[in-house]
């Protein structure tokens, strides 16, 4: 009798554990179901704040010492009538598991670089780790395209401060590895070792800002948002860029292909031919920040 009452206690807690994995199990399906664009693509630059809105909402974000003009390059001087094409190749894990599932095809744009070829056109392309890692071929050929200049990205394009859009955040004592980490995969890969470094949807910290300083990278975002990210209307593209566009600008875009940078090329097939019509000159961000 004792024996038998052993048995169905056994019984009852081996049930009792099998049912809490599956609760979980269960419970953690729903979450990724839930929150399922969230955690595979990257933040919505379309609707994209400036860098100096976001220290604005979010509070203060910068050493008070300091001042956000010092710190985070956002253009250059407004005397010269140049302007700097930049663009972001982002490369999350999630982004990862979309290619190798075949939801994405690419998430490289190569009429991007065509055009810019095409038309002798400068730009400048932030690298992420992940994104060189995954298109080494793609990012020798940028490397070695002399109107093209190289920055850092970050590795993963985790955020490096919170409510950084859709991104998870970097814990703070990961941010200089992130970068470095980046940094030297860049170098191997394509030779070329980075000056300047943008922070993922733009976001950061007093402690993000000290690990990028203290690597000695220089800090470069924008002034002009070109609102690319899954954006199915070119017009809008354009007007966006045009509409916002004075001496010195840095404007950012993306060279991804698919869903997430649909209509950047054929916006960029416009705006190029458009901003020289008035008078600029397109160049690197390294001559823009002379």
């Amino acid at each position: 009798m004792k024996s038998a009452i052993k048995g169905k206690r056994g019984k009852r807690i081996v049930v009792g554990i099998i049912a809490g994995f599956i609760f979980f199990f269960l419970f953690g399906l729903l979450y990724v179901v839930l929150n399922f664009k969230s955690l595979i693509y990257p933040p919505l630059h379309r609707y994209q704040l400036s860098p100096r809105q976001y220290v604005k909402e979010k509070g203060n974000l910068l050493p008070q010492a300091a001042s956000i003009s010092l710190i985070v390059e956002e253009h250059g001087g407004r005397d010269k009538p140049q302007v700097a094409l930049t663009f972001d190749a982002d490369m999350t894990p999630g982004m990862i598991l979309m290619l190798r599932s075949g939801i994405a095809k690419s998430w490289y744009n190569r009429d991007i670089k065509t055009i810019l070829d095409q038309t002798r056109t400068k730009a400048t392309v932030f690298l992420g780790g992940l994104w060189v890692q995954t298109y080494p071929l793609e990012a020798k050929e940028l490397a070695i395209d002399p109107l093209i200049e190289i920055g850092n990205h970050s590795y993963n394009h985790y955020a490096f401060a919170n409510s950084c859009y859709s991104l998870p955040t970097l814990p703070d004592d990961q941010d200089e590895d992130d970068v470095l980490k980046a940094q030297h995969i860049i170098k191997a890969i394509t030779g070329i070792t980075p000056k300047y470094f943008r922070f993922p949807g733009g976001c950061y910290d007093r402690v993000a800002l000290q690990s990028v300083a203290d690597l000695g990278l220089t800090i470069v975002h924008w002034d002009v948002v070109a609102m690319d990210g899954f954006n199915e209307n070119t017009d809008s593209i354009v007007r966006a860029v045009e509409s916002q566009v004075q001496n010195g600008s840095i404007i950012v875009m993306h060279i991804h292909d698919g869903s997430y940078a649909p209509k950047t090329a054929e916006a960029l097939k416009r705006i190029i031919p458009d901003l020289r019509k008035q008078g600029f000159e397109f160049v690197k961000v390294s001559e823009i920040l002379k």
